[in-house]
């Protein structure tokens, strides 16, 4: 005898079919749909990884095309914390931040504003040799009898200090003038509230002259954490293919991500919207105009015979006469001066490279996100000069607003990565 296995199928009733037609119409539907997305964005990706992440490219990116319709990509705690570039800045009421890009020009605007008289937060401050380290409280003291320069007693140049500064409630004190810190996302959203909001500056530098820089300084600062003797031997092209070369650093912190983390072009999008709405952009290779920009921003009267001389000791008053001031603290120039702001210490002599070179060509092409930035920032740079003059235009020159309140909201509602040419700008 054959043994026969029979499946017995259980009949569908009517109602139960009724109930599940609908169910996989509505599944299959969303299923479509959200594949269409995917599939949009990757081919929008693929588009604009092609034509964007050419380094030396000018064309537009076509990803920021898909932005048209959309809302900003701006990071929640940038939109509610921090002043918008179009608005005036309130020195009273803000309290501005300074991201310090490591050889980019931060140390000169650091000493700079200790020359001024300003109160900052950075490192110093909790240094122990002070005292004030272990305090619960704000501190305001002068670390160095008869400098006549103020900081804080907290180091929100770091992670672990911005977290005691927002313990302490730093921005909420209002006793600081200038934050100064390597972590811009994390302490733009761990020190800031809707009450007391930031105002944003930085000054930036080629993405391969950095990097160069970087690379030649750390062979011999003995003195930095970051020293690395190891690198003396190697040539610029052994250390650019080096496994774990630092790529993207611009990018990468401004999104808040850690090194080794992968940055990718949607980094680059947030990164790029986060700088044109909140940044008053610096550039390291325009010294003196960034200086006065950010001097406008932070209320220095710049007529008083304290900041005239701190200016004329850092080179920033006559620019046709004097040489830049990045190279009088060697933030990392080829060729530096000598004048009274020298510091040897930080002298950083390099040969420069240039596009064509085999160095220049193979640290960009470890750092595509970031010369995208960069080349967007530069475009940056001439389009909020209008804006930044405009923030205490006097009652003569209201004729001048419509123009530059134009200018100002096309900025602000331009889609995510857009280029932002120069064309509605008045003639000078």
């Amino acid at each position: 005898l054959t043994r026969r296995t029979t499946t017995t199928m259980l009949p569908t009733t009517r109602s139960q079919s009724r109930r599940e037609e609908p169910r996989r119409q509505v599944t299959g539907e969303r299923g479509r749909v959200f594949a269409a997305v995917i599939l949009g964005f990757c081919v929008l990706s693929f588009i604009d990884t092609f034509h964007t992440l050419e380094p030396y490219s000018g064309r537009r990116s076509l990803l920021s095309s898909a932005y048209l319709a959309t809302t900003s990509t701006l990071l929640p705690w940038a939109h509610h914390y921090l002043a918008d570039v179009s608005d005036a800045p309130d020195p009273d009421g803000e309290t501005a931040l300074f991201w310090h890009i490591p050889k980019s020009g931060g140390t000169t605007a650091k000493r700079l504003y200790q020359c001024m008289g300003k109160t900052l937060a950075h490192r110093v401050g909790a240094d122990p040799r002070f005292g004030h380290d272990q305090e619960n409280e704000i501190v305001v003291f002068e670390p160095h009898e008869g400098k006549d320069w103020k900081v804080v007693n907290v180091d929100t140049t770091i992670k672990p200090g911005i977290l005691r500064a927002k313990e302490l409630g730093l921005v909420q004190s209002h006793t600081t003038d200038l934050i100064f810190t390597m972590e811009p996302a994390f302490a733009g959203e761990q020190l800031y509230d809707e009450d007391n909001k930031g105002r944003f500056l930085a000054l930036f530098r080629h993405p391969v002259d950095r990097a160069a820089s970087m690379f030649f300084y750390l062979q011999k600062a003995t003195w930095e954490k970051t020293y690395r003797p190891e690198w003396a031997d190697m040539t610029v092209m052994e250390w650019a293919n080096l496994k774990n070369f630092e790529s993207d650093y611009m990018v990468r912190k401004l999104v808040g991500k850690k090194f080794g983390d992968s940055v990718d072009e949607m980094d680059l999008i947030i990164a790029k919207e986060l700088v044109r709405q909140r940044f008053i952009v610096g550039l390291m290779d325009e010294m003196v105009e960034s200086i006065r920009r950010f001097n406008i921003v932070l209320g220095v009267d710049e007529s008083s015979d304290r900041s005239q001389q701190c200016m004329e000791d850092f080179g920033l008053l006559a620019p046709e006469d004097v040489t830049p001031a990045i190279s009088a603290v060697g933030e990392g120039s080829g060729e530096e001066s000598k004048t009274h702001a020298t510091d040897k210490k930080n002298s950083n002599k390099h040969p420069k490279f240039v596009q064509g070179d085999p160095e220049f060509d193979a640290i960009a092409a470890r750092n595509p996100l970031d010369m995208v930035l960069y080349s967007y920032i530069l475009q940056l740079f001439e389009d909020q000069k209008l804006i930044i003059d405009s923030y205490f235009l006097d009652a003569e020159d209201e004729e001048d607003e419509t123009t530059i309140d134009e200018v100002a909201n096309e900025l602000a509602l331009l889609p995510p990565g857009a280029d932002v040419g120069t064309s509605r700008l008045p003639s000078e």
